[in-house]
């Protein structure tokens, strides 16, 4: 059966089904109802004969190479020779239209709403007056945080730490998952600190509370632990994990090596390391969220529960481990596809409006020894070998630390060729411990 209900798959297999596809627009709690046949639906009330035209639905897939989550939009266009749309667009409410929650559904007036295919999901994000008496509405997912630089979105203000450095004033506050160290690798620290209180010579590592500062260093060489404490101080509402010293360390460069968040969001859960629910983590408590302090944000972004379990379950039976630092201003969609390329997941918006993952299973290999043709690529008798896209080695580059870079690389290369075609492939969001 799939996503059809039994009775609305009944009525369409009817001889002349009656169905519909409908459009639902809710602005500051009224919902304006559209159909392309107007009258009434069971249970859900009166919808307006107005939709002129769809703009055909949006399309759902993800770029297979890149494996980056892709932003689609749908268009509808409304029939407005009553003026009853131009009057809410003129009216009090119409700074509440763009980003007005839009569902589109296919229906039928002879089923009930509840067993109705929601088609498409999201919101408002613009329109237009395509002729004097039509509208034209864009509708698009609930992304808006991931298109503007949404984190991070705490920053070292000086009126959060009036004795700060200038050199770090208005720097982002960072944000760190996983294990990042240095231990077994450059051994001086991975992570760099802020001096944000030259009065208690403190250094502020990250926003929120992490699961542990390992070791901390100066100027490279580790400082012994009766040198400094590790605090959690709530500043103008916001949580920050510090390193306070008992001394001052002058010009010296103080770094560290960190464990990031974890469960609960006071230091005594578990670290967060599997790559789905760091994904998710991040979606709600930095892109879609606010996080300031106290429990962790959950149900803040729009994502798709179950499919995230189930990827979860794929890199966790596998030892996967992400790690992150965000410490420039970014998009949201941005940190997202770094976590897609990183872990050769893939996302799409699902019909609800959810951001769903799916995972291909990388660990299954098969092999062609001859050439295969499928019977919908033959175009007439034209046979071609393209080479544009010819990769003879691939280079991942991985083990990133916010003080090194990538700091390992791993060549893949076919020597069979004869060419030199690379293809280098950055791995930010792998691991970024020496283990």
């Amino acid at each position: 059966m799939g996503r059809l209900s039994a009775a609305l798959k009944t009525e369409l297999l009817k001889q002349a089904p009656e169905v519909s596809i409908l459009l639902k627009i809710t602005v500051a709690g009224t919902v304006h109802r559209f159909s392309d046949a107007g009258g009434t639906f069971i249970a859900d009330g009166a919808y307006h004969d107005e939709v002129l035209s769809w703009g055909g639905g949006p399309a759902r897939g993800v770029t297979q190479k890149t494996n980056s989550l892709e932003i689609t939009n749908w268009e509808v266009t409304l029939n407005d020779t009553e003026q009853e749309i131009t009057k809410l667009l003129e009216g009090p409410l119409r700074h509440f239209v763009r980003g007005a929650t839009a569902v589109v559904y296919l229906s039928s007036r002879n089923v009930a709403s509840a067993d109705w295919l929601t088609l498409n999901s999201g919101r408002v994000d613009t329109y237009g007056q395509s002729s004097l008496a039509a509208w034209t509405f864009q509708l698009s997912p609930n992304d808006l945080p991931l298109q503007r630089e949404s984190i991070p979105k705490g920053k070292i203000r000086a009126s959060d730490w009036p004795a700060s450095a200038l050199t770090v004033r208005d720097l982002p506050s960072p944000i760190i998952y996983g294990r990042i160290s240095s231990a077994n690798g450059t051994n001086d620290g991975a992570v760099p600190c802020h001096y944000v209180d030259s009065g208690g010579f403190r250094y502020l590592v990250a926003a929120g509370w992490l699961k542990s500062v390992d070791t901390v260093y100066k100027d490279g060489t580790p400082v012994p632990a009766a040198d400094y404490a590790i605090t959690h101080p709530v500043v103008n509402g916001r949580l920050y994990t510090l390193i306070d010293f008992v001394a001052n360390q002058g010009a010296s460069t103080i770094t560290c090596d960190v464990q990031g968040y974890e469960t609960v969001g006071d230091g005594t859960g578990t670290l967060i390391t599997d790559p789905p629910t760091v994904l998710a983590h991040i979606l709600h408590n930095w892109i879609y969220g606010d996080y300031r302090s106290g429990a962790w944000l959950t149900n803040t972004a729009p994502v798709d529960a179950a499919s995230f379990a189930a990827a979860t379950a794929f890199y966790s039976a596998r030892g996967y481990e992400a790690s992150g630092y965000f410490a420039t201003k970014r998009t949201g969609l941005s940190v997202v596809n770094d976590f897609l390329r990183s872990f050769e997941q893939k996302a799409y918006w699902s019909t609800d409006g959810k951001i769903a993952l799916f995972v291909e299973d990388f660990t299954a290999w098969s092999y062609v020894t001859d050439l295969v043709l499928p019977e919908d690529s033959i175009d007439g008798w034209q046979l071609a070998y393209p080479t544009t896209d010819l990769v003879d080695e691939v280079e991942a580059r991985y083990a990133q630390t916010p003080t090194g870079g990538f700091t390992q690389t791993l060549s893949v290369k076919d020597l069979g060729t004869g060419e030199d075609a690379l293809e280098p492939l950055e791995l930010p969001n792998s691991g970024a411990a020496f283990l």
